[in-house]
């Protein structure tokens, strides 16, 4: 079996301001396979974006384990992050983030090729092809500021994964469009990184993202908490030292709250509220 591309156990990522201190991310636990395409889902302020920018480098955890492409990005030398940097595609936020103001479209593709030292016959290939994904094609010569906030996104799509990347980090690459054009778009996104064998975790808030990935994680108080395989059942994830978190849905439906009485009942684990008295 193949190393996973992505490989966080226990991590925790700590913001701290004078002395006041906010948790992120607390024991997060996550794997991601070649090729894997995987959505990260949660509500706002649940870790996601914290997550994948400790996965881009840009962020130390506080403590845990994260091995991207197998570099171990906790111990990873200053001198050495934008050189990792460089073998990795990310998708910010904000669109303009993602793009140089001063190029055109085709040449904010074209720039990490140029980075990477490729010949200007292989660049105008790949530029080409990867407007033409993205159907930026009409729109190669005009200027970030000149495109839409979708129009925007699709640049940087193209652009991050133009050098063929071994992962791509996507925060909201979706937010600014609407439903068709996002769903044109993570499909070429999913038909792009599937021709070279980028492995994708995008940060959506966007449901039908989930028909363009395999798996969708979600996130809660800073763990991941349930996984979703191809649109099949919800299934809950068990860290290292046995916890997990249950599906709200569940936790409001069988009223449970502080302590929960958990007993085996032949094949099967029984959760329920701790008030009640097992049943026969």
């Amino acid at each position: 079996m193949s190393d996973p591309v992505v490989f966080c156990e226990g991590l925790v990522h700590i913001y701290r301001s004078g002395t006041l201190e906010a948790v992120a991310l607390q024991g997060l636990d996550l794997s991601v396979g070649p090729g894997e395409l995987v959505a990260v889902v949660g509500r706002s302020g649940s870790g996601k974006t914290t997550l994948l920018d400790i996965l881009a480098g840009d962020l130390r955890p506080s403590a845990g384990a994260v091995r991207v492409a197998g570099h171990d990005l906790a111990r990873l030398p200053d001198g050495a992050v934008e050189e990792f940097q460089r073998g990795i595609g990310h998708v910010r936020q904000r669109p303009m983030d993602n793009l140089d103001a001063d190029l055109s479209a085709a040449e904010n593709v074209e720039l990490p090729l140029v980075a990477r030292g490729m010949s200007a016959s292989s660049r105008r290939q790949i530029v080409h092809d990867m407007l033409e994904t993205f159907e930026l094609s009409s729109l190669a010569d005009t200027r970030p500021a000149r495109l839409s906030g979708g129009e925007q996104q699709r640049a940087a799509l193209a652009a991050a994964l133009a050098p063929r990347p071994v992962l791509l980090l996507a925060d909201g690459p979706t937010a600014e469009m609407d439903s068709a054009t996002a769903d044109r778009a993570l499909g070429a996104m999913r038909r792009a990184a599937g021709e070279v064998g980028t492995t994708v975790v995008l940060v959506t808030h966007d449901v039908q993202s989930q028909r363009h990935v395999d798996r969708v994680v979600k996130i809660r108080d800073g763990r991941t908490s349930t996984e979703t395989l191809a649109a099949r059942d919800e299934l809950v994830v068990l860290d290292r030292v046995g916890r997990m978190q249950l599906p709200e849905h569940l936790v409001t439906e069988l009223g449970l709250r502080g302590r929960v009485r958990v007993r085996r009942e032949g094949g099967h684990i029984v959760i329920e509220p701790a008030d009640e008295s097992p049943r026969e």
